[in-house]
């Protein structure tokens, strides 16, 4: 096992995975981490990418969360925020490192993540190599894509065979840096999960001050569909049922 690639199967991770092959790396591992709270389909998504990958003579692998978001927030009794994101580290980070440490007890593999500097100003210093990664148990970080803009990502894509997707991953569903457009994507199972989830940690998932005062999953989507500065608590009723009077029964 020469390359492990931390893969959550978005649009950068796939872009990395065809470069990996159109280079010719050999002895590859694409590891995905399923965190327990990805948005309904998306493993479905997985398990088509999963034999992609096994198709382009890549070994995919599979692994589980041992806390599964839902019981990790209940657990710690609350939700992640913007500042204090650390969730990644214990749904994803350290099951990766269990299972790295097994299978590369000896810190030779490479991992390669498909971060880009394009993708935001907090990514924007991303270096093309980390050497002796604290956070990958002191073994080399390698992004490839670091200097890739998203049509040439794209361009990866096609090669691929796989169309690019209009968000980001949803393997967690929602995130907590979750944005307007992302929120008003949620399907009504998914709210329905996160307000259930709300109830038994005796929290809110989306801090109100960042989301116009709105207190609850159910506001927040109604914030979400608002436009800027003009969200009003009344409009939650848009959200938690039809009560127009347009449609009929």
């Amino acid at each position: 096992m020469k390359y492990v690639i931390s893969s959550s199967y978005g649009n950068d991770s796939l872009a990395m995975i065809q470069w990996a092959s159109e280079a010719g790396l050999q002895d590859v591992t694409v590891l995905f981490v399923d965190t327990g709270w990805s948005a309904p389909g998306w493993l479905d998504r997985v398990a088509e990418c999963e034999r992609w990958v096994s198709g382009i003579g890549f070994a995919p692998v599979h692994i589980k969360s041992p806390m599964p978001f839902p019981e990790l927030m209940r657990h710690k009794s609350g939700f992640p925020s913007q500042r204090y994101q650390w969730c990644s580290g214990m749904l994803k980070g350290l099951p990766f490192l269990d299972w790295i440490d097994e299978a590369d007890p000896g810190c030779k593999s490479i991992v390669m993540v498909g971060k880009r500097r394009e993708e935001s100003q907090e990514r924007a210093d991303t270096p093309e190599y980390v050497h002796g990664s604290e956070y990958h148990g002191g073994r080399t970080l390698w992004h490839p894509l670091y200097l890739r803009d998203t049509a040439a990502r794209n361009e990866l894509l096609s090669r691929a065979g796989f169309d690019p997707l209009p968000h980001r991953s949803k393997e967690c569903s929602p995130c907590i840096n979750a944005n307007r457009e992302d929120l008003r994507q949620l399907s009504e199972a998914e709210i329905v999960r996160v307000e259930a989830l709300e109830a038994d940690v005796g929290n809110v998932m989306f801090r109100a001050k960042r989301h116009g005062g709105a207190h609850g999953i159910r506001r927040v989507i109604a914030w979400a569909y608002s436009k800027r500065g003009q969200y009003d608590d009344r409009q939650e009723t848009l959200f938690s049922g039809c009560s127009s009077g347009y449609c009929g029964s």
